[in-house]
């Protein structure tokens, strides 16, 4: 099957094509930055789970976010911004290895959300100011780097800071960083060749791309961003918020896979597809058909760690209950998916 298939990306490889995307963990504590203890636990319980790629919550890379901000999107203040944060990411990257899974951490700016009441204004800021965030992005990369994982994902997608960034709907700037695409996206350019000084091929960097306005523009950016330097693209919904996609016949999966299927046909660097997908069957279906090089899985993950391994014994195994509200917005362990996991596992 092609979904058990390894993978090589540079000098990177992949036992297999299941990604565990990045998802907010709520209500887990954090102290300056570092995970507490009930947070790490929580994600060793996905390290020998037959993930090829385990992504982490986003992290800050701002001493300076307030974890309450809207648009933070980094998960109660989780960082990479001082050198005691290399620790805790070591241990994360030391337990996936351990179970055969590359880890990546991705990374973002707090207190940005495109259409939120309140949320930060990308216009306030300077340029000089800018150019200093750049920066911090570099130096978290470089704490991911040391502390051994296997590459970063910047977060340009849900409207959040990147995002607003490369969006010509929400940057509206004169200076360098606004105006063409090539300009909107100098930002991440500085990043990508501050972080090539210093990693090399056998540390990846990879981009959740948020959709645009259209197909043709989503093809723009996709290939700008290839022609910047980086290994991966992870399509998720960008700004606008809403977005009519073209329909694709024979083709049963939602607007963020099918925008991700057409991104695959513009580049050559691998893409992930995230959204909806639910059962290996369906992520099998995706890339037997070219629709990606990687499918990634948010809430089976969250609903059973052992979802991978299950579903490799049952395609068609469903772990989330798509419950209305969803229960990791206020507390897992309620999780009635989970509880009946947990219940499978004594089992045996």
């Amino acid at each position: 099957m092609d979904l058990f298939l390894p993978m090589r990306v540079r000098k990177v490889s992949f036992e297999n094509r299941i990604v565990m995307a990045p998802m907010v963990r709520f209500g887990m504590a954090v102290r300056d930055g570092v995970m507490g203890e009930a947070l790490l636990c929580h994600y060793c319980t996905y390290a020998n789970a037959g993930i090829g790629l385990a992504i982490s919550q986003c992290l800050t890379v701002c001493a300076s976010d307030d974890p309450r901000a809207l648009g933070a999107g980094t998960s109660g203040g989780a960082g990479a911004y001082d050198a005691r944060h290399i620790p805790y990411l070591r241990q994360l990257a030391d337990a996936f290895h351990a179970g055969g899974t590359r880890f990546f951490a991705q990374l973002g700016k707090g207190g940005y959300a495109f259409g939120e009441a309140g949320a930060a204004d990308l216009h306030a800021l300077r340029t000089a100011e800018l150019d200093a965030l750049a920066a911090d992005f570099v130096r978290a990369v470089r704490i991911v780097f040391e502390a051994g994982a296997d590459g970063v994902e910047l977060h340009g997608a849900h409207g959040f800071f990147l995002n607003q960034l490369a969006s010509p709907r929400a940057n509206n700037r004169t200076d360098v960083y606004g105006g063409s695409l090539a300009a909107r996206l100098h930002f991440v350019r500085k990043v990508v060749n501050g972080v090539r000084a210093f990693a090399g091929d056998s540390f990846l960097l990879a981009y959740r791309m948020g959709w645009t306005g259209s197909e043709e523009e989503d093809v723009q950016t996709a290939r700008a961003l290839e022609e910047m330097g980086f290994d991966l693209l992870h399509v998720s919904h960008g700004i606008p918020p809403e977005r009519v996609v073209r329909e694709i016949a024979d083709f049963p999966y939602g607007r963020m896979v099918r925008v991700a299927a057409q991104v695959r046909h513009a580049v050559s660097v691998p893409v992930i597809a995230v959204g909806g997908i639910e059962t290996l069957a369906r992520g099998e279906k995706l890339l037997r058909h070219g629709a990606c090089d990687f499918v990634a899985y948010g809430r089976p993950f969250l609903a059973d760690p052992q979802f991978a391994k299950r579903g490799a014994v049952e395609m068609e195994y469903r772990s989330c209950f798509n419950c209305r509200m969803c229960k990791w917005h206020t507390d897992g362990e309620r999780c009635p998916a989970r509880l009946r996991a947990r219940r499978a596992m004594r089992r045996g």
